[in-house]
């Protein structure tokens, strides 16, 4: 029974609910539709009217009806006024499965944890039906991997492989599994095959752990899987292997014998080619020491006729073409209808083509991508409400313009944009984007109508939860400072990988203490064998040891365009990122993510579930 001041509290907010419901007959309540509230409407009133437990068998049923018609603003109205401790269990799990839901839906993913992990909920399992515990668990495991708790989310599908009965769920649900271990690093896959005790959970670490190992070596990843498969007969995995390795024989079988590699030899770009040139040359020379067969590789110069090169390429044996370079190069391929030979690009055209190009694969280091990942990212973490600080240049304007897009799919708003153009405005434009100056008018105002002098402190604009800052390091050690003297030091500040040079310069970089960068995975990974072999044969200046990682990457990607092409979740982890492609041809990446503390470059996991600090 609920007492009376709850009783009290829910009538009272059916009754508000039941009043904006005749008041508003087209728009009932925030996020309805007209042909919603005809139906919920006479569930209110006979909610408001009756008594525990039929109030609230009433009320879930209603939200339920919402949430079937999108209603998601109305459903968490009336879900939240509940007190769910007061609910039947019966009516506690429907509660559960309806406002995580609604949270989902929102975007708040704490949110959800909380509510499917609650310990009440986790003492009904036994009793709960099949097909509700079926979708409990699923959303258990979004929202597991969502938050960067791989391990569990893995072990939440592992458990609900066993509650599956239709073949399709339980094939993407196997897949699930897969891309969910694929995202750990190699270190964590190969700790967990050796502890794990659960020994399905251990055959699949296992498997994990010899894939990524071996991402840039076909055969050897196809021999280390028919091993593992003769060790584990018995595993889940073994008669269905994850869609990526069922395809290696055909990837092993139908390499390309001989490549174009089609970088700009002369020119303003020469020096960006030739450290495109030596990272591809590094991976190649490594791999070489341990496959048996390694492609031709014929070098062209794109500063000409990039289709005239093409068709040099394509006439003397080429099967796969890499490069172009230049972004004009790559617009021109990309107004072919297809191309015959295929061709991975190293830079992506202004403008995407209506239709994709058969044939066309678009690789690069695009600002945009790193700027899109930076509003999915911030907006996991909870906020939405962004500031958009960036140089007047055309380039950071498209970036921007990618992450406002992406920002406002999501759910989030961007409060202002704003522009610097150099060294002594920075102050200017933070104080005009942080409304500095009104709040000082305001208080000028005030002295003037009181007629006497006031203490006073000028305060921010308070509808800003986080800032985007594309900048330069030496921009950004100047718009940092700046912040925290208008007041705004202490909202999080997001960056895309422009703001670090690569190189430790802890003295100088402190001006960015507590800025969250994503970055390419190469910058910190100083084992790699590839970056030994380019520091020790090549005199390139450090600006270009990005275009290094690109070089590396496009040999990694080459033979398994394929493999990328026919499995959409699969990713390649790469120099440059976490590499998939998308439907229109374009590779995307996602970096990993660093934060400068105490002026150094720190790794951080996917997710930072922490207080701002500096």
């Amino acid at each position: 029974m609920l007492n009376r001041g709850i009783t009290g509290a829910l009538i009272a907010l059916l009754a508000f609910i039941l009043a904006s419901c005749s008041s508003q007959p087209t728009t009932d309540a925030p996020g309805s539709t007209s042909s919603t509230a005809p139906k919920v409407k006479p569930l209110l009133e006979q909610a408001s009217q009756s008594t525990s437990p039929e109030r609230e068998r009433l009320m879930l049923q209603a939200a339920e009806l919402l949430i079937e018609r999108k209603d998601y603003d109305w459903a968490r109205n009336l879900l939240t006024g509940m007190d769910a401790g007061t609910l039947e269990d019966d009516a506690y799990i429907k509660y559960v499965d309806l406002l995580s839901n609604v949270a989902l839906e929102d975007g708040s993913y704490f949110l959800t944890q909380g509510i499917l992990t609650n310990v009440r909920l986790e003492r009904q399992w036994q009793r709960l039906d099949p097909q509700v515990e079926i979708r409990l668990r699923q959303k258990r495991a979004q929202v597991f991997a969502l938050l960067g708790e791989t391990h569990n989310s893995v072990r939440e599908r592992i458990t609900l492989a066993a509650l599956l009965t239709d073949l399709e769920e339980e094939a993407r649900n196997r897949e699930e599994i897969w891309q969910t271990l694929m995202t750990m690093s190699q270190g964590e896959l190969q700790e967990r095959s050796q502890n794990e005790t659960d020994e399905t959970l251990r055959g699949w670490y296992s498997l994990a752990a010899l894939s990524k190992n071996n991402q840039t070596n076909l055969e050897r990843q196809q021999a280390q899987v028919d091993a593992w498969r003769a060790q584990w007969p018995s595993h889940p995995a073994n008669q269905n292997l994850p869609s990526d390795l069922q395809l290696l024989r055909t990837l092993i079988d139908n390499q390309p014998r001989q490549i174009a590699l089609l970088l700009p030899l002369q020119g303003r770009l020469a020096k960006a080619g030739e450290a495109v040139r030596d990272g591809f040359f590094a991976a190649y020379y490594r791999a070489s020491k341990e496959r048996p067969l390694m492609p031709l590789i014929r070098q062209y110069d794109s500063s000409g006729d990039v289709l005239t090169a093409y068709e040099q390429a394509v006439s003397e044996g080429a099967e796969l073409i890499i490069g172009p370079l230049e972004k004009e190069k790559v617009a021109e391929l990309s107004l072919m209808p297809s191309l015959p030979v295929p061709v991975l690009t190293l830079n992506y055209p202004d403008t995407q083509p209506v239709t994709p190009v058969q044939g066309l694969y678009q690789f690069g280091l695009a600002a945009e991508d790193e700027a899109r990942q930076v509003a999915r990212q911030a907006y996991l973490e909870g906020h939405r409400f962004a500031m958009v600080m960036i140089p007047s240049q055309d380039w950071s304007e498209r970036s921007a313009k990618a992450f406002t897009e992406e920002w406002q799919k999501l759910g989030g708003t961007v409060v202002n944009t704003s522009q610097f153009i150099g060294t002594g405005d920075y102050s200017r434009v933070i104080k005009s984007s942080m409304q500095i100056e009104q709040s000082q008018a305001r208080a000028v105002e005030l002295e003037r109508r009181l007629g006497t002098n006031l203490q006073f402190e000028a305060r921010r604009r308070q509808d800003v939860d986080m800032i985007f800052l594309i900048a330069d390091p030496a921009q950004a050690r100047q718009v940092k400072p700046t912040l925290a003297f208008h007041y705004a030091g202490h909202i999080p500040v997001y960056a895309t990988s422009h703001i670090y040079s690569g190189i430790p310069n802890p003295g100088i970089d402190r001006d960015l203490n507590g800025i969250r960068f994503n970055t390419m995975p190469w910058l910190f990974d100083n084992q790699s064998p590839e970056k030994k072999m380019i520091d020790q044969n090549t005199q390139s200046s450090a600006i270009y040891s990005r275009l290094h990682a690109l070089g590396i990457d496009a040999f990694r990607l080459y033979p398994r365009l394929p493999q990328l092409a026919q499995v959409p979740e699969m990713r390649i982890y790469g120099a440059t990122g976490a590499l998939h492609l998308l439907p229109d041809g374009r590779i995307e990446r996602e970096q990993i993510w660093a934060r400068i503390r105490n002026g150094v470059a720190q790794p951080l996991p996917t997710v930072v579930a922490e207080t701002y600090i500096e």
